[in-house]
């Protein structure tokens, strides 16, 4: 992040939103709180952000800050170092990073229902010894959120296909492929990725279960061939002709065409599975291919077949974290018209907002509003990815979905401490943990002008808490100390806390005053007010 946008520039203009909002009608997007909402706002969680941070404290970010309505929990995930392409987690007070393992479980699995392949456990004995999909229904139903679980890019550990090329699609030449993807036709690759989706969808009560596994691929196994003759194509008599010209007509377009049906079919295989043990459950595709100018259907896709038997679908456009629009989000609008053709108009539709890495404040807020007010009609956007996403980023969210004329949510009133009257306070030269704000090496003062109603109001003010001291913060009333504190928690992250049932009027001067100690430069960043 290059450019800190401020979130909130006024409280009065936002205090004038709160007046009388405009009512919802048919072609406007309405958000209500829970999971019954028309319109869902979701992120994902890790088995690690919830230990680090506290699922109480995690629920209260995405729903305060960002809107959040809808959380699911990666419950396979390949090996990646999180957060992705960032330093450091901005604001989980435990770990700066986590290098996520090479696809192991986050829940108890039933192992009665796999066969010769069977789930992997995480070699953490803190990740396998808890119940983490458990947990996360469990905290989500009782706050009425909406609740899912996703199988990531790889079900089956890499490792695993690399150790055993039995399971591995093969080249042409009877060859494993270069990078190990699953044969989906292999009955015991078959058996255990079906076994994950009937084990989720009948042990845990979810809404949808939503995969970005990679199908594609071109594979000539033994059992391919199986498929093939059943659905009509002789491979076998195709592949010395292919061996000799990749590009051989008829049979190139004979296999591609297999190949589209043989995807389809699995598809229709993992969500007639999920039904069957769950009907209020459905699958979910996370579309991770980027296609540009690329066709999905030569590359064995066939929306149009799939569609139906979608549940819903998200686009996973990442466009936000590169720190540019992309010639004002061009490809995301293309991408947007693309699905929601070949899906139809019923199948609800997602598009993701990626608020990490470079993506600046004013970078999500307008991609929200591209995809909200896309002739598409979007059933709502998730937020990619709570891990990295900086506080300043998941207010950006919320405030994105008001500005593009979602209805129902009420905005963030506070102000960010950079845009007030410094005294001894100085922005940052650079940013820290995703973040921009106000430092002082010794003692410094930043103040403003209360400008919304008289009333009470929550207080929560955000830190850098750093590890090298215990700076000091004191918020004052019209010149009247209310609340003082120390940054004690030395956990080297932006952090919260929040003060209840203050007393402000309008016009009182409302005064953040911070003392250094050592090197630590009582860092401050935003100021939140919370009508009681």
């Amino acid at each position: 992040m290059t450019v800190r946008n401020a979130v909130i520039t006024s409280a009065a203009v936002l205090s004038a939103a709160l007046v009388l909002p405009a009512a919802a009608d048919s072609h406007e997007p309405h958000w209500q709180p829970g999971a019954d909402s028309p319109f869902e706002v979701g992120t994902q969680l890790r088995p690690w952000t919830i230990l680090d941070e506290g699922m109480g404290t995690i629920l209260d970010n995405c729903r305060s800050m960002a809107g959040v309505n809808n959380i699911y929990l990666i419950v396979i995930m390949h090996q990646e170092h999180r957060p992705f392409q960032a330093k450091k987690f901005p604001h989980n007070p435990v770990r700066e990073t986590f290098m996520a393992e090479d696809s192991t479980v986050a829940w108890f699995p039933d192992m009665k229902r796999y066969g010769k392949i069977k789930p992997r456990l995480s070699g953490y004995r803190w990740i396998r010894e808890t119940d983490w999909l458990k947990l996360t229904v469990d905290a989500c139903r009782e706050r009425g959120l909406g609740v899912g679980a996703e199988i990531s890019h790889y079900p089956m550990p890499k490792s695993m296909l690399t150790k055993d090329s039995e399971w591995v699609q093969k080249d042409v030449h009877g060859d494993a492929v270069s990078k190990p993807r699953f044969c989906c036709h292999h009955p015991d690759v078959r058996e255990y990725i079906l076994g994950l989706f009937g084990d989720l969808s009948a042990n845990y009560d979810l809404d949808y279960i939503q995969t970005c596994q990679y199908l594609g691929g071109e594979c000539f196994c033994e059992h391919c061939i199986r498929a093939a003759k059943e659905l009509g194509f002789d491979m076998e008599a195709a592949i010395p002709v292919l061996q000799r010209n990749a590009d051989a007509r008829p049979y190139r377009e004979q296999y591609q065409k297999f190949r589209r049906e043989a995807n389809t079919r699995f598809f229709k295989d993992i969500a007639e599975t999920i039904r069957k043990e769950n009907p209020k459950c459905h699958l979910r595709l996370n579309d991770v291919y980027s296609w540009g100018g690329h066709d999905p259907y030569a590359k064995g896709y066939d929306f149009k077949a799939i569609g139906p038997h979608l549940g819903s679908m998200v686009n996973q456009d990442h466009q936000e974290q590169k720190g540019r629009p992309n010639e004002d989000f061009a490809h995301r609008k293309a991408w947007l018209t693309y699905n929601r053709d070949r899906l139809g108009p019923d199948t609800p539709l997602l598009s993701g907002i990626a608020a990490r890495m470079e993506a600046t404040p004013d970078l999500v807020r307008r991609g929200i509003k591209v995809a909200v007010q896309h002739p598409a009609k979007i059933d709502g956007v998730a937020l990619k990815h709570y891990d990295g996403a900086s506080f300043s980023l998941l207010r950006a969210f919320k405030q994105g979905m008001i500005e593009a004329g979602v209805q129902g949510l009420e905005p963030t009133l506070g102000k960010e401490v950079e845009a007030m009257e410094l005294e001894g306070y100085v922005p940052f030269d650079e940013e820290l943990a995703e973040e921009w704000g106000v430092e002082t090496s010794g003692e410094g003062a930043a103040s403003f002008a209360f400008d919304l109603p008289s009333g009470t109001y929550d207080v929560r003010i955000t830190y850098f808490d750093d590890p090298a001291g215990q700076s000091e913060v004191k918020l004052s009333i019209a010149g009247e100390e209310t609340v003082c504190f120390k940054m004690d928690e030395d956990c080297n992250c932006w952090r919260w806390r929040r003060f209840e049932n203050i007393a402000i009027s309008t016009g009182d001067r409302v005064t953040l005053n911070g003392r250094a100690d050592r090197d630590d430069l009582a860092r401050l960043d935003f100021i939140e007010f919370v009508r009681k």
